[in-house]
């Protein structure tokens, strides 16, 4: 529960200071630009507070900084262009739910290790940088990640005790805010929802080939979803809902055999949704909203599709039955079939009188044949109960 503003901790000495979180207070106000000095900082938590203002330029000299959540307060102004300049061992940036303006600066594509970006919930406008896709730990799946994103800090205490530390975030996964500690260091996601973001999704974002999660929600994203997404065999979780997005799903939506949640709703996609296991598995909630989507799980069907259904109604308001095999050529067939099959039997039996005799002959023979046996076999049944009795 503390409160007011954080000025007073720029008079503190720099010690061996390593991790500072304070987050989930109250504090509040602007933040001093006096972080030169803690050159040692690798974590840094301030989420979940009300600090406003602009970012400080000295956050820049933070050389060993590895973690940095300023996510839910008040900050505002341009994302700075320092962060990918000076920050080379950045793994998580999390700036989500502030007051951030302007476009996302070219230089964040200089984080080669950054394996979790949140700029959701703010004002960014502008497009989705191309560069993005050069960010190492996101487009090389066997970039080496660690278990568990911790710090160790011999200066625990005045014995030199060994203390660890742990990171967590809280991401927007799936749909839904989850809370990840031990694997955070194992999570790769971008989340640019929610802001003014324009312009198409760039086709280099195909190539984050080890990406997880990825969310662009509720932007004015325009333009056609990249034709080869399937590139990205890694994603679990998919959200381009609430954008301008028009075209067809592109049939590489089948490779994302590892896709587990998805969300298109909300656009002006069209036509046939690709059959894959995954893209039949999600609920009609899913593509809702794109009055062009036809196929299934969706219940309008496409143009050309044969269609099964029982009792349905056609447009002369009649009752009708129909089946992909019951077409008018099968009708056809069956009576013609019919037609040669009897007259085959019946029309023979008419002109051949040798045969007509036979063919009755054999029906009479038959019938002696059957009743001559019916009574032996009772005159025997009738014997041999008597002679048990």
């Amino acid at each position: 529960m503390f409160q007011e503003s954080l000025s007073s901790f720029c008079t503190t000495p720099p010690l061996y200071l390593t991790i500072l979180d304070l987050s989930r207070n109250l504090l509040a106000g602007p933040l001093s630009d006096c972080w030169g000095k803690f050159q040692r900082l690798e974590v840094l938590n301030l989420a979940n507070n009300n600090f406003s203002g602009r970012i400080p330029n000295s956050f820049g000299s933070l050389q060993q900084i590895g973690r940095i959540h300023l996510n839910n307060n008040e900050f505002s102004g341009s994302l700075p262009t320092w962060v990918g300049h000076n920050l080379h061992h950045l793994i998580v940036l999390r700036l989500g739910a502030n007051n951030f303006e302007g476009n996302i600066p070219a230089s964040l594509c200089n984080l080669l290790f950054l394996q979790v970006l949140d700029l959701s919930e703010n004002k960014i406008a502008g497009e989705i940088p191309q560069c993005l896709g050069h960010i190492i730990a996101l487009s090389n799946s066997k970039f080496p990640r660690k278990t568990m994103l911790y710090t160790k800090s011999r200066y625990f205490n005045y014995y030199s005790e060994e203390f660890v530390f742990f990171d967590e975030a809280t991401l927007a996964w799936k749909g839904k805010d989850r809370e990840y500690g031990k694997i955070l260091g194992l999570m790769t996601s971008i989340d640019l929802s929610c802001n003014h973001l324009t312009g198409e999704i760039p086709q280099s974002m195909t190539m984050l080939v080890a990406l997880a999660g990825l969310n662009l929600s509720e932007n004015n994203l325009t333009g056609v979803i990249p034709s080869n997404i399937g590139h990205m065999q890694m994603l679990e979780s998919l959200d381009l809902s609430k954008n301008h997005l028009y075209g067809r799903m592109p049939s590489s939506f089948s490779n994302l055999t590892f896709l587990s949640y998805m969300n298109l709703s909300c656009n002006n996609l069209s036509g046939k949704i690709p059959v894959s296991t995954q893209l039949q598995s999600f609920d009609a909630s899913t593509y809702e909203g794109n009055n062009g989507l036809c196929g299934s799980p969706l219940t309008n069907h496409c143009p050309g599709d044969v269609v099964s259904t029982t009792g349905s109604t056609d447009k002369n308001g009649t009752n009708e039955d129909e089946d992909e095999l019951i077409t008018i050529g099968f009708y056809i067939c069956l009576g013609f079939g019919f037609c040669v099959g009897f007259w085959g039997v019946c029309g023979t039996l008419l002109i051949k009188t040798s045969w007509r005799h036979a063919y009755f002959r054999f029906f009479n023979n038959m019938y002696d044949w059957m009743y001559v046996s019916l009574v032996v076999f009772t005159a025997r049944m009738k014997t041999k109960f008597r002679v048990q009795d």
